[in-house]
């Protein structure tokens, strides 16, 4: 018995110790907890009867009564006729019993006739049109032989349904208001080919009757479940697949040994039509993927309601070993920066049910593989004296990264008070007047005398003198302002630069400021007084949209446009091109403090870039980007990233890990921090573009690409 007790002991403190071993830091975050508290919330909705999806599990119908764990959850409503509502931080607490949404029905036709949205008529019921051209010929969803009920309302008095052949269904309609009349006819469609609605001898709408296909293989719910429907083809990027269609007419009845009149299309004597189908990528438009059928180019609508669908995947062994992927084994030459990114070897972690591989590893980012990924904002920013203290454009943090709390406002630019974190000024497009907080964010003041028409005059950047809090500029589009009063009233500064992207204040020299504008880099010696052109756009180039001094030498300038990366030395006498990076925005550059040879650059849809010799030669860091990202170095040397609006912290491993997780990782599969590097839970990917299979030999991951439209 005492050999026992010892033993219990022992694992004890094993345990313990293993959590310590994944405990937070002062910067780094934990895993999720294993064995979360839960508790059952009924989940309702007016009305009743939507879909609701909870975070990544299947769909439930309201009322239903779900277990969930406590903490932030993302929560899509779904019904028919009405808007689809997300809670993209729907918060379960131990008090919460209840969550229930009121749904905003879709505008009735009549309304969207009133207000013109769609043209002189609008159907509640076939025709459906798919295309936003009127002259087009659009999918109908009404196939050959089927009677159906066309409805709907309009502003005209009459209007006709021509056949193919000429026949003509007249519609008469019936007033409803001063406005809108309504109209219901039962028509059968007996005729194959396109028909037009005329009006008073016009030419309204055009759509086509088809015979009715129903795909038997290969199917995209087989890989992306809930995509596409039933009637779309899943093809790998780069691979051509054999298709299997049943064709009949809208009873069901086979339409045998017939020429569907495309493609070279043909049924045999059951019906069947078979095929090959290709997707691969141009090499002259490499962001979206074309279909070929039967070595003929197509259209990504093949015939009727019949779909293609391409997709990216790779396939690993259960160690992590790349076999294949649509990558690897590309038909084209294409950038990687628009390609999935599959590493050629990842650690894998197995444990349990899941199954763990590094993010960056197997080609999906953030924003594919989580619902509610982009709460985070855009734009960081950690205090330069309190390092506890991480503000980003909708979050902030008091305990260095643990916890973040929600701003009471998001905001499109904005700084902190470099002697007070507290204080925060910042600006949103929802206003037109700058705000101001003294309680880190959560609550905002308008600032209504800086007498500034804030109205069409966005503002890029808000910047504080780091020597002088009182002094505050602001980059607008109409040119460059200061306040010497803690923004309580402002004066244009510089008003024939144009828009103002960029602004740099010399830590040393708050004299010398810095600005990118339309003429180029600008800059003053005089605190603004008088302007040096000291850069000028070079040839095509529209902006310079970031600038960063170096702090231990702020004569050392870096300037990143959509063309380049490029340094002075001293202090803007002259340049040197660096790399060809894409700069997107005004948090793409940050120089650590501590050791200001070390130099991040973010470039646009591509990655991360590290330099350890001021710029003379850059490595790519081991991770993918989004749409949205920005980096900063905090007092401490502790890198920060928002990427998809998700926070990062730069490891002592030196890999980007989340900082509060459980808020922002959401709506998708369990992840973990294993040895110091950012896991992910493969075996839960799925959604409507994305997806996995884990078998006993093999990892397989799939994302839907773009296709040309």
């Amino acid at each position: 018995m005492k050999k026992v007790f010892i033993g219990l002991i022992l694992i004890a403190l094993l345990m313990s110790f293993a959590g310590c071993r994944n405990g937070q830091t002062s910067i780094t975050p934990s895993s999720p907890i294993s064995q979360k508290q839960t508790k059952i919330v009924h989940i309702d909705s007016d009305p009743q009867g939507a879909t609701v999806f909870i975070d990544n599990n299947p769909p439930i119908k309201t009322p239903a009564d779900v277990e969930l764990t406590l903490g932030a959850h993302c929560i899509t409503f779904r019904k028919e006729g009405y808007e689809n509502f997300t809670l993209e931080d729907g918060e379960v607490k131990e008090d919460t019993t209840i969550i229930s949404v009121t749904l905003k029905p879709l505008p009735a036709a009549e309304e969207i006739v009133e207000f013109g949205a769609m043209g002189p008529i609008v159907f509640d019921s076939v025709p459906h049109f798919a295309c936003c051209s009127a002259a087009a010929i659009a999918y109908s969803n009404i196939f050959y032989g089927g009677t159906y009920t066309v409805s709907g309302a309009t502003v005209l008095d009459s209007f006709d349904i021509v056949f193919p052949s000429g026949k003509t269904v007249h519609f008469g309609t019936e007033k409803v208001s001063n406005k809108v009349r309504k109209f219901s006819k039962v028509v059968t469609f007996d005729e194959l080919g396109n028909y037009e609605i005329i009006s008073n001898g016009e030419h309204e709408y055009s759509f086509g009757v088809r015979y009715k296909p129903t795909l038997l293989t290969p199917k995209t719910e087989d890989i992306f479940p809930g995509f596409g429907g039933e009637n779309t083809i899943a093809v790998p990027v780069g691979h051509e697949v054999e298709a299997k269609v049943l064709i009949t007419d809208a009873k069901g009845n086979k339409i045998c040994n017939k020429d569907l009149g495309i493609y070279g299309l043909k049924t045999d004597d059951k019906g069947i039509v078979t095929f090959k189908i290709k997707v691969k990528r141009p090499e002259h438009y490499p962001c979206f993927c074309e279909v070929y059928v039967n070595g003929q180019e197509a259209e990504v609508r093949i015939y009727a309601d019949l779909l293609v669908r391409g997709y990216d995947y790779a396939k690993f062994t259960r160690d992590g070993k790349l076999l294949e992927s649509t990558t690897k084994n590309a038909d084209v030459t294409i950038q990687p920066s628009l390609m999935p990114w599959f590493k050629d070897e990842a650690k894998v972690v197995t444990e349990g049910s899941h199954v763990y591989m590094p993010y960056g590893s197997f080609g999906l980012k953030v924003r594919e593989i989580y619902l509610c990924a982009g709460r985070g904002g855009n734009i960081i920013s950690p205090h330069p004296k309190d390092n506890s203290v991480i503000y980003t454009n909708a979050f902030v943090s008091k305990d260095n990264g643990k916890t973040f709390e929600k701003l009471g406002s998001i905001l499109e630019a904005f700084c902190v008070d470099p002697k007070n974190p507290a204080v925060v000024f910042g600006w949103s497009r929802n206003s037109p007047d700058l705000l101001k907080s003294t309680d880190y964010g959560l609550h905002f003041e308008k600032i209504s005398n800086i007498k500034i028409n804030l109205m069409n005059n966005f503002v890029e950047q808000v910047v504080m003198d780091p020597s002088d809090p009182k002094r505050v500029y602001l980059g607008t589009w109409k040119g460059l302002y200061v306040s010497n009063d803690s923004a309580s009233t402002f004066s244009l500064l510089n008003s024939d630069c144009g828009i103002v992207k960029s602004i740099a204040v010399n830590p040393k020299n708050s004299n010398i400021i810095i600005i990118s504008s339309e003429r180029g880099i600008l800059k003053s010696e005089d605190g603004g007084k008088t302007w040096n052109t000291v850069k000028s756009l070079a040839m095509n180039e529209n902006m310079i949209n970031c600038i960063v001094l170096d702090p231990v030498n702020p004569n050392i300038i870096y300037a990143g446009s959509y063309y380049e990366l490029s340094v002075s030395k001293d202090s803007g006498k002259t340049w040197e091109k660096i790399e060809e990076f894409l700069i997107d925005n005004n948090g793409s550059i940050a120089v650590n403090p501590l050791k200001h040879n070390i130099v991040y650059v973010v470039s646009f849809r591509d990655s991360i870039y590290k330099s350890e010799d001021y710029g003379k030669s850059f490595k790519k860091v081991d991770f993918p980007v989004g749409e949205e990202t920005s980096l900063a170095f905090d007092n401490k040397g502790n890198l920060f990233l928002i990427d998809s609006g998700v926070i990062y912290v730069l490891s002592k491993s030196g890999k980007f890990v989340p900082l509060d997780g459980d808020r922002f990782l959401i709506g998708g599969p369990d992840w973990k921090i294993i040895d110091g590097e950012f896991f992910i839970d493969v075996s839960g990917i799925r959604g409507e573009i994305v997806g996995s299979k884990v078998g006993e030999n093999y990892i397989e991951i799939y994302e839907a690409c773009d296709m040309v439209p």
